[in-house]
């Protein structure tokens, strides 16, 4: 045991001597012109290095510098600049005069990805490849090789292609790489922008061999968050994988074998265009489950519970405004629109299941593409409970209030989705079909009903009104001003299923002909409902069946219908019901038609 304590005694002395014996033999100066040259002949940057170079022995044999630049040619600002470099040498090659640069450290470091900093070059100038056994005699004998490459608590200035800087905090990003530049990575950094933050700290393999013409990486393990305004209480956070292609020269990528876990929802697929001159984005994704609610939908507080069923109409309507209005498009989201401005992406997107507006989508579509602000939408198709939509047409985000030209189909859409998303009262139960065409401005609920004009075709099915019955009402009405009829108290009319048109232009729907009948009822209705004013002015004519009582009383009740008029504003609804003098006005025409009956008999018995 004392034998091998001395011999590590001996292997320290002689491992201090010689780093000691290193320190004063090698002045690390000699290394700053050879370095500035290497760099220069690899990567045509220039390499500035401000003071004198000095030793650091402990914990490790390094070389420190004082404040650094790198410069691309022809460039006005260095593409990165740092008060301190530290390089980690080992001992062994430099006896050989090699420089064996085993790890790169820069830290508070300033990368500007810019146009005043990227590299001048001839438009036709090629790019000449390395030469590993050409290097200037004045660089001596020795060789360079490095392996690590760190920056720590960096600040990247990244500009993008409309001009716009972005600036990626708190960079840290450690490259291990071999000698023919293929290696591993890991990458975290943080960007704040217009009052949102993301984050990311990811890790892979990285292969440059074919740099700058192509650059080959993965994210075998990516981790994200974004917080902020306009974004859900929670944020949206996941992780993430993929395969990636970059071409420098071209400012086009390739996205291979994308996975993204975003919060409680799922996406994989591919991607691919460029970033440059402006953004050219195809993508094309498949999810199993795509919650919109969680990754769109910013937090807002709730002044009133939806909770309770028992509140009248003027209830539901106060209820709907004050909770959290179901949007299309958020009207103030410009930043999203102005990127949508200035890009051009198509996109195919197939789900599974999505969520949208707490609105359960089954067999989700979507292709669409837009250019420059001018978004077609090929498909936007979907089940929902057991009805379907098919939604075509274009979408034109840039005025200040998108415009649109759209063909909607709907097929047994239950209207308690429906009214919410419109921003109308739910007073209506049941399903609508409705196949149409419309244009106008604006994609929120209120501007679809005052800002859009078209016109439609709809079928109401399995329809009720909560709130009133109206079938009860006109035999109450009829009952009491006729003791000579009353109706079947076994009979429970129901709302026949009603076919009919609309039209909507500014902000008044007009209902042209709307009409249903089944065993027990004939109705059909004519009116109209002004969304801007918040008002309505609807006569429903009803034929009933199943009276018992007086023959001629059942017959004029079969054939004459009941006028039932709703009107009013919706939060303050009255309604006329005139029984009474339709069948006075009845009993005057039937003594009118007697009396001429009576009076053509006499005549033709004279």
């Amino acid at each position: 045991m004392r034998k091998l304590i001395t011999t590590f005694a001996i292997l320290i002395a002689v491992l201090v001597a010689g780093m000691s014996a290193l320190v004063l033999l090698v002045n690390p100066n000699d290394f700053k012109h050879y370095m500035v040259q290497k760099v220069k002949k690899r990567s045509g940057y220039q390499l500035t290095l401000k003071g004198d170079l000095r030793w650091h022995v402990w914990p490790r044999l390094s070389i420190l510098s004082g404040p650094i630049s790198l410069t691309a040619p022809g460039a006005s600002q260095p593409a990165v600049t740092a008060d301190n470099m530290r390089l980690d040498v080992e001992l062994l090659p430099l006896l050989s005069h090699q420089l064996h640069v085993s790890k790169v450290l820069v830290m508070h470091a300033v990368i500007q990805a810019i146009p005043d900093a990227a590299a001048k070059t001839a438009p036709a100038g090629p790019i000449a490849p390395d030469d590993k056994n050409a290097f200037s005699s004045s660089l001596g004998h020795w060789s360079l090789d490095i392996a690590r490459v760190s920056v720590a608590n960096s600040l990247l200035i990244w500009q993008d292609p409309q001009g716009e800087q972005l600036n990626f905090r708190d960079v840290d990003l450690s490259l291990h790489q071999d000698a023919s530049r293929v290696g591993q990575y890991r990458l975290s950094t943080v960007l704040t922008r217009n009052q949102q933050t993301f984050s990311i700290d990811f890790e892979g393999q990285m292969d440059a061999r074919h740099y700058p013409y192509k650059l080959a990486f993965s994210v075998d393990r990516g981790n994200y968050q974004l917080q902020g305004v306009s974004l859900p209480e929670q944020g949206v956070k996941g992780k993430t994988t993929f395969t990636a292609q970059w071409s420098p020269l071209s400012s086009a990528f390739d996205l291979t074998n994308f996975t993204l876990h975003a919060n409680d929802s799922d996406f994989s697929g591919e991607a691919s265009g460029t970033l440059a001159p402006a953004l050219q984005l195809k993508l094309n994704l498949q999810s199993q489950n795509a919650n919109f609610d969680q990754l769109l939908l910013p937090s807002q507080p709730r002044l009133q519970s939806q909770s309770t069923d028992q509140q009248n109409t003027t209830d539901d309507t106060t209820d709907i405004t004050r909770a959290r209005t179901p949007v299309i498009a958020e009207k103030n989201n410009r930043g999203f629109i102005d990127w949508l401005n200035q890009s051009e992406i198509s996109s195919q997107l197939t789900a599974n299941q999505a969520t949208w507006h707490d609105v359960t989508i089954k067999g989700l579509e979507v292709d669409m593409h837009n250019a420059m602000g001018v978004m077609n939408l090929n498909t936007l198709s979907g089940k929902v409970d057991n009805g379907q939509f098919t939604i075509q047409g274009k979408v034109d985000f840039r005025p200040e209030l998108a415009t649109v030209a759209l063909h909607t189909q709907l097929q047994r859409i239950p209207l308690q989705i429906v009214q919410p998303l419109l921003q109308i009262p739910p007073v209506l139960r049941g399903d609508i079909s409705l196949q149409g065409d419309f244009t106008g401005q604006g994609l929120r609920g209120k501007e679809i009903l005052t800002q859009w004009q078209g016109h439609s075709s709809v079928e109401l099915m399995g329809l009720d009104l909560p709130q009133m019955n109206v079938q009860q009402m006109v035999i109450d009405a009829v009952t009491r001003a006729s003791n000579r009829v009353n109706s079947d108290p076994n009979l429970h009319p129901v709302i026949p299923d009603m076919r009919g048109d609309f039209t909507l232009a500014d902000g008044n729907l007009q209902l042209t002909r709307l009409a249903g009948e089944n065993a027990q009822v004939s109705l059909n209705a004519l009116g109209n409902i002004n969304f801007t004013q918040h008002q309505l002015d609807i006569t429903f004519n009803l034929l009933t069946r199943g009276w018992k009582g007086d023959p001629g009383m059942i017959a004029l009740l079969a054939n004459q219908p009941i006028p039932l008029r709703f009107y009013g504003p919706w939060n303050h609804l009255q309604y006329s019901l005139s029984v009474d003098r339709l069948l006075k006005n009845n009993l005057k025409s039937r003594l009118q038609q007697w009396l001429k009956d009576n009076d053509k008999a006499k005549h033709s018995s004279s």
